[in-house]
């Protein structure tokens, strides 16, 4: 199968800096357009646990959208079709299901974690329910 659509879960992390390398360099190889999504996680129990406000999120919003350019720009300088976007919401449903039916996206590359250990065990893995849960395939870089 050639991918056309390869989607990017970017987080700041190191593991993500691979995921978005690996997507670059197939991008690049089967000509495939890149979409980059950095979501803040929004976390219901956090809202009424902590009283967390939605200028919390709006907040974390803004910031990750400005760190999401330089990733842009770089699949750009390399002749990549790229669209990046910074979305508030449940990051596990969005990256497994919603943004890949809604944009028809035929590949998903995630770093391996970008939790560690104890937040893995606390919150689990956002890439493992990805990898349960998403309608097409998933590619994990270590």
């Amino acid at each position: 199968m050639a991918y056309k659509k390869i989607l990017v879960g970017i987080d700041g992390s190191a593991q993500s800096d691979k995921a978005f390398e690996t997507a670059s360099a197939l991008a690049t190889a089967l000509s495939a357009s890149l979409s980059l999504i950095w979501v803040v996680n929004r976390d219901r129990g956090m809202d009424s646990s902590f009283g967390v406000s939605e200028d919390f999120y709006q907040d974390q919003y803004h910031q990750v959208k400005d760190k999401l350019a330089p990733y842009i720009e770089k699949a750009k300088k390399l002749n990549i079709d790229v669209t990046g976007e910074a979305l508030i919401g449940n990051v596990k449903l969005i990256l497994a299901r919603d943004y890949p039916a809604e944009h028809g996206i035929d590949l998903i590359v995630l770093g391996n974690t970008g939790l560690n250990a104890i937040e893995k065990l606390v919150i689990g893995s956002h890439t493992s329910y990805v990898i349960r849960n998403s309608a097409v395939d998933v590619l994990i870089v270590k």
